[in-house]
């Protein structure tokens, strides 16, 4: 199933200041967004087939000119939800700007259209961005697994770059997910509390990217790359224990724009070289507690 384009459906108050935004915000939103589509509520409204068939198809977006919200009563009607819904007199209130009360748009107007364009776009941006994050960590993956003492451990065997802090990187064109590997996260124990660094700052290889607290200790993302973070994973604030029950998927910490990942490639180990160095790590750990419980009961 291919991905919904989007469409949105303004308010036709035309007669009124507030509809007049709604226009101008589609208007805009046009411009800016390939491939979107303008829905006319009117012939909506009249039964148009071909405006019916976009709105099932399509990611809707709804604004709404008034408090009588007749746009997204129209979309209730199909037993539709809309992917954004704007209020205009919500937008405004925030901005503590007041609309214009003519039909020609002074300077608040403008700014009040420039703003809520704004808040729509930054809004498209997230949710594409997290619909191709999810594409890129939930696709099918093999794992070398090995079974040390009661702990299981897996590395993927592609895909992702490993360094010798036990941090990841999944490149993917420009872009990289970034994460801790099962190995760490089973010698961290539960994770309790994660830190994330801001969107927008730079990082070089082997910097401090972000941090989590479990209960045994507190513990650094070592970047595997170098880049600007241009995505957190917001859902490992309420939902932290994602790292240790999928730590190279649901629990991926940050995605950065790589700025030269063939230079950091070699400093990182791909799947095969990381699970026999990580596999060569427990055992020595293994036979370290192995001696130390000997030597406890000798």
């Amino acid at each position: 199933m291919g991905e919904k384009k989007f469409c949105i459906l303004p308010c036709n108050g035309l007669d009124k200041s507030l509809g007049v935004i709604t226009r101008e915000v589609a208007l805009k939103i046009m411009e800016k967004v390939a491939d979107i589509e303008l829905i006319c509520p009117v012939l909506l409204n009249s039964g148009d087939k071909t405006y019916e068939e976009l709105l099932h198809a399509s990611k809707i977006i709804v604004i709404n000119g008034c408090m009588t919200r007749c746009p997204v009563k129209l979309i209730e009607q199909r037993k539709l939800k809309p992917f954004k819904q704007i209020m205009i007199p919500e937008i405004a209130k925030k901005f503590k700007i007041k609309p214009p009360k003519n039909l020609k748009l002074d300077e608040d107007g403008n700014q009040l259209v420039e703003l809520i364009t704004e808040e729509i776009l930054e809004d498209l941006r997230e949710k594409s961005s997290e619909a191709i994050t999810e594409e890129r960590i939930f696709t099918e993956q093999e794992y070398f697994i090995i079974t040390i003492d009661k702990y299981n451990f897996s590395v993927p065997k592609e895909g992702y770059f490993f360094n010798q802090n036990d941090c990841w990187i999944k490149p993917a064109e420009k872009t990289g997910l970034m994460g801790i590997t099962d190995y760490l996260q089973n010698a961290a124990d539960d994770i309790l509390f994660v830190d994330l660094p801001e969107i927008g700052r730079h990082v070089e290889q082997f910097d401090d990217v972000g941090s989590f607290e479990s209960t045994k200790t507190v513990l650094q993302l070592i970047s595997p790359g170098s880049g600007k973070v241009i995505a957190v994973n917001k859902e490992l604030e309420q939902h932290p224990e994602y790292i240790n029950q999928d730590p190279y998927r649901k629990g991926w910490f940050v995605e950065i724009e790589l700025d030269h990942f063939e230079e950091d490639r070699e400093l990182l180990m791909d799947g095969p070289e990381y699970f026999n160095y990580m596999k060569s790590r427990a055992m020595k750990e293994k036979e370290h507690l192995d001696k130390m419980k000997s030597d406890k009961n000798g």
